[in-house]
């Protein structure tokens, strides 16, 4: 089977139709192959805007029998933490008072009633909630040389503490 294909007026040339088959098909694999090196070169982004719009659920650790989650950057991490605030009874938040903003990267220590250090972290958020049993416990959190302490009552009724720190400008 052939094809006519003219070349302006004065001519023809007979082509087989098998050549546009090839021709179709070699244009059919190069735009696939452009799509899918488009779809692969964009991939990254489009996998970070999608966790950055839902980040992954904020990791409930363990220690010394003690459950604890930390977090809260970001509006979806918030509404994460308190979707799950329920489950623990001491939720703590660490703010700078001047703007009401939040701060992370507090180290936390907690020690019970005999002088047993049980936990030791450094904040992911400006949000920690632990699960303590219930008992007395003495709670210091340090950021930037600034060192809070604060005895503890755990029981069931849930306690929200709220610590401000006043953020120091670079020098």
């Amino acid at each position: 089977m052939t094809a006519k294909l003219q070349r302006g007026h004065e001519e023809s040339v007979q082509v087989p139709v098998s050549h546009y088959r090839s021709l179709a098909m070699r244009t059919s694999k190069v735009v696939s192959a452009t799509a899918a090196a488009l779809l692969l070169g964009t991939a990254p982004l489009l996998h970070a805007q999608f966790f950055a719009a839902h980040p992954k659920p904020p990791e409930i650790h363990q220690s010394a029998g003690i459950r604890y989650v930390s977090g809260g950057n970001g509006h979806e991490s918030v509404r994460q933490m308190q979707a799950i605030a329920g489950q623990f009874n001491v939720r703590l938040s660490f703010q700078d008072p001047s703007e009401g903003s939040p701060v992370s990267g507090v180290t936390l220590t907690l020690v019970n009633e005999q002088g047993k250090r049980l936990l030791r972290l450094v904040s992911d958020g400006p949000l920690v909630y632990l699960k303590l049993p219930h008992g007395r416990y003495y709670l210091t959190v340090i950021y930037q040389n600034v060192d809070l302490d604060q005895w503890i009552t755990a029981e069931a009724e849930p306690m929200d503490l709220t610590f401000l720190f006043n953020l120091l400008a670079p020098v």
